[in-house]
């Protein structure tokens, strides 16, 4: 998915944010402005995914501040909320009268509360607002056509996307254990899974997990590591989970089901869909 023009805010906003968590020197919080504002400058929006610059921010926001990981506490906060929460959301998976439809359902519903910065977020108020996003409308011919192809699949790639919701994710995954690889990025970037968060969510336990080897807020395979693009390409199937994902290989060629939930105006129109939708997106199928 290119860049638009509706993207340029976000990405000094997002810049803005990330400097104020990584330094508390207003020296260097310019820096990492004016850097941004550099790549912006320079960049060819149709041929950038979001995710390229979020990198691009990254990288100079490390080299700035020499801070490797500025959402680590963010990160093990996630986790540690959503694995508290779990027992109370199993009890509705359980009583829910098809398992894979529920457990997609909360693999989606999972990235709906926003763990960094609802530090005091009451358990029962965010399992009550999971299990509200749990029975939002869905396509359900395409539910049924992910079944289907996880099914006959014999080797399924699995991008997870966000700490937190990745252990939702672990419910899905568990289902096809025996021939599912789960995919990290390469490195600390957001408040994305890497093989370190993977396996504070239990994810290391059940399958394979391998990274990137790029550290993009998604998967770009000019970026990737040889190893994974190799994976990549031998896949049946790839979930890929999140926008981030999705803004980095909605121009794939490779069979991918897209499960997110639709949070920016530009994946909006470029899906079709309102904002706040949750999306089961089959590609190449």
């Amino acid at each position: 998915m290119e860049s638009t023009l509706d993207c340029l805010p976000c990405f000094a906003s997002h810049a803005l944010e990330v400097a104020k968590i990584a330094t508390s020197d207003p020296a260097r919080r310019e820096e990492i402005m004016r850097r941004t504002f550099e790549f912006v400058a320079g960049m060819d929006l149709t041929a950038t995914a979001p995710p390229a610059m979020a990198r691009s921010i990254h990288a100079a926001v490390r080299a700035i501040t020499g801070l490797d990981d500025p959402y680590l506490e963010i990160k093990d906060r996630s986790t540690a909320f959503a694995l508290e929460l779990l027992p109370r959301l199993l009890e509705a998976v359980d009583a829910h009268a098809d398992r894979f439809e529920a457990l997609v359902r909360l693999a989606i519903a999972g990235n709906i509360i926003d763990f960094g910065a609802q530090r005091d977020f009451d358990l029962e108020d965010a399992r009550e607002v999971v299990l509200k996003a749990m029975d939002a409308p869905v396509d359900l011919d395409a539910l049924r056509q992910l079944r289907h192809e996880m099914d006959k699949a014999e080797r399924i790639l699995y991008l997870l996307d966000n700490c937190g919701e990745a252990v939702f994710d672990k419910l899905l995954i568990e289902l096809y254990r025996g021939k599912v690889v789960a995919v990290v990025r390469g490195g600390p970037i957001l408040n994305d899974v890497t093989l370190r968060e993977a396996a504070m969510s239990g994810i290391t336990d059940l399958v394979e997990v391998v990274d990137t080897g790029d550290r993009a807020p998604g998967v770009l395979l000019d970026g990737s590591s040889p190893e994974f693009r190799e994976r990549f390409a031998r896949a049946d199937l790839v979930v890929a989970k999140g926008q981030g994902n999705y803004e980095t290989l909605s121009d794939t060629k490779r069979p991918i089901f897209f499960l997110l939930k639709v949070k920016c105006p530009v994946v909006a129109r470029d899906t079709g869909m309102p904002l706040g939708s949750h999306l089961i997106l089959p590609r190449n199928l």
